[in-house]
Order: structure tokens, then sequence, then C-alpha cells
């Protein structure tokens, strides 16, 4: 018996250091092959974005016209490949002339820009003062050059977002599918806690995404009027191109306003002055009005926090990690208010300021 014992009390050590080194293998695995196809990962974010969009407008149109969850989605197929033959057929050579032109004509702006400058005194006189102005001047204007290669490579961006829009499309088609799968993998005692993080996830970003989607429209069209009415060349394509940038925030706008200016300045200096005022305007516009009173439902994300996501992830993933910094701080704060919440508002008051000193009692 005392054998058994001592047999059992030396398997149970050896069982547990079993577990912890299989655990930290099973770790160590995970953690690489995360990094090693930390795109996938992103793209598969990307493709869980957009199915969160779709089931959105699939739930709206379920309750206002009674459908279920196929035809709703049908519905929606339909009208958006509608209304996108139509525009194609209507302005879709005229949108690939200007994105052509676009690509042609912003090296030639930027080239312009560099010679302006060389032909003013104090431009001389500034790039005088660099000891190596040619090897700059080169490099710079070779930069330049290379903004048309930019445009060119939105053909594969388009690709990907294609890619995406598909995956998105099967998620949004079938959502209780995949995430049933997950939840089975989930022990139960954490079952609840996962239906909670999901749906808070979800509901952060569906506010957010229509914010969002409301915010890029406005840009858009303020940006295209704007720009319209100083003259500005490919007006359209610039009002498209910045209302594609307000997706990403604190990069994208300062992003956007390069090509007009570029264009603008090929003008006047004093139309590019103008145009970079304008999208200024149009950006304190969206920042301090059109985005808080559309974020109302939610908290607004915080910049700092945003803006640090974004560092991150251009170190992990490039532009796409730039690009999918917001929704993916999103959907982590929509999490967090179910991990952490916020504690419970005190009933009592809270004394702020020195305690009162207790006065000595009377005698009786």
């Amino acid at each position: 018996m005392a054998e058994t014992k001592i047999s059992s009390t030396d398997v149970a050590p050896k069982t547990l250091a079993v577990f912890v080194l299989l655990l930290a293998v099973g770790l160590s695995l995970a953690i690489t092959l995360a990094w090693l196809g930390r795109v996938i990962l992103l793209l598969l974010f990307a493709a869980i974005v957009v199915a969160v969009f779709l089931t959105a407008i699939v739930d709206w149109i379920k309750a206002k016209l009674k459908l279920n969850q196929g035809l709703a989605l049908a519905l929606i197929l339909f009208t958006a490949s509608a209304l996108a033959l139509f525009t194609l057929w209507i302005s879709g050579p005229n949108i690939i002339e200007q994105f052509a032109k676009l690509q042609t004509d912003l090296p030639l702006a930027a080239q312009n820009l560099v010679e302006r400058v060389k032909g003013q005194s104090w431009g001389r006189w500034l790039l005088a003062q660099w000891s190596g102005y040619s090897q700059l001047a080169d490099s710079f204007s070779y930069a330049l050059t290379r903004i048309g290669g930019i445009v060119v490579s939105t053909a594969t961006l388009l690709a990907g977002l294609i890619i995406v829009a598909f995956l998105g499309l099967y998620l949004a088609a079938e959502p209780g599918v995949y995430f049933s799968g997950i939840r089975r993998a989930t022990p139960r005692r954490y079952r609840a806690t996962l239906d909670g993080c999901a749906a808070s996830a979800v509901r952060s970003l569906r506010w957010w995404l229509l914010a969002q989607t409301l915010s890029m429209a406005a840009v858009g069209i303020l940006v295209t009027l704007g720009l319209w009415a100083l003259g500005v060349p490919l007006a359209g394509t610039l009002g498209i191109i910045a209302a594609l940038m307000t997706f990403i925030p604190n990069v994208g706008p300062i992003l956007s306003v390069v090509p007009a200016a570029l264009l603008a300045v090929a003008i006047s200096p004093g139309k590019g002055l103008l145009t970079v005022l304008l999208f200024v305007v149009v950006h304190f516009l969206e920042g301090n009005i059109i985005t808080p009173l559309l974020q109302r439902q939610i908290v607004r994300l915080p910049p700092a926090l945003t803006l640090t996501v974004q560092l991150l992830l251009a170190v992990v993933a490039g532009p796409l990690g730039v690009a999918l910094a917001a929704p993916l701080t999103a959907a982590a704060l929509g999490i967090f208010k179910v991990l952490l919440p916020a504690d419970a508002i005190p009933t009592t008051p809270v004394v702020t300021g020195p305690l009162p000193v207790p006065r000595p009692m009377a005698a009786v």
C-alpha cells in the first residue's frame, strides 16, 4: 500500500510537468503560426468587418420587410449589383479615364512644383543651404515620379478587396454556422462570456461602420464640390480618393490632400493654398461635427489609442495593418466592455474635502 501511494505521488508531478511542457509548446506554435500568417489573419478580419456590415443591413431589411435571411441578402446583392452596373454604364469610362489621367498628371505636377521652387529666390536660397542639394533634388524628383505607381497599385488593392468581399459574403450568408463552430470549441463555462464578447464587438463595429460610411460620403461630396468650385481638374476622382482615405483615421486625411494639392499648385500657388485650406476645413467639419453627431451611440475611438494601434500594426503588417487598425480597435473596445466592465456608480456621496474633526461629547 505504501508503494502504491509513493508511485501515485511521483506520477502527479510528472503529469503536471508534461502538461506545462505541452502547453508551452502549443502556445509557442500558435504564436509562430499567427506571426507567419498575420496578413491572412488581417484579411480574415477584414472579411469579418464586411460580414458585420452586410448582416447589419440584412437585419434592418428583415425587420422592415419581414423577409428571411436568404431573401434579404439576395435583395441587397441584387440592388448593389444593379447600382454598380448602372454607375459603370453611365460614368465608368469617364472614371477610368480620370484615374489614367491622374497617373500621368501627378508626376508632371510634382516636377512642376520642383521647378517653381527653383525659380524663386527663397527657394534657391533654401536649397543652397543643403550641402547635398543635387542628390536631394534627384531623389525627391524620383520619389515624386513614383506617385503614379501608387495609383497603378490600386488595381492590385482592388483585387484583394474583391477576395475579401466574397469571403465576407460567405460569412454573412451563414454567420451562425461559423460562430457555432467556435462556440463548440469553447468550454461550457466560458460560452456565456464568449457570447457577450461577440455581441458587444459586433455592436461596436456596426455603429462604427455606419458612422464611418456616412462620414466618408460627406467628405467625398464636400471635397468634390469644393475642388469643382476652385477649378481643380479631376475633382470627382480626387473626391473619391478623399472619401476612401477617410476610412483610415489620422493618416488617411493627410495622404488624401497630396494629389489634390499637387494638381492645384501646378495651376497656381494660390489655388494650391486654397485647396489645402479646403481639405483642412472639410476634415475639421468631419472630425468635430459630422463624426461626433453620428457616433452618439458608441464611445468615440480615442485618437491616441487609434494612432498607437496604427503604429504597431504598421510594423507588423504594413499598410494593411494601418487600414484595419480603427475597426480592430473598435472591436477590441467592445470586447473590453464585457471583460472589464465599468465600476458601479457609488450610491453614497463621495467626500472630496478633508474629513471633519469630531467634536468631544458633552458631559451628561
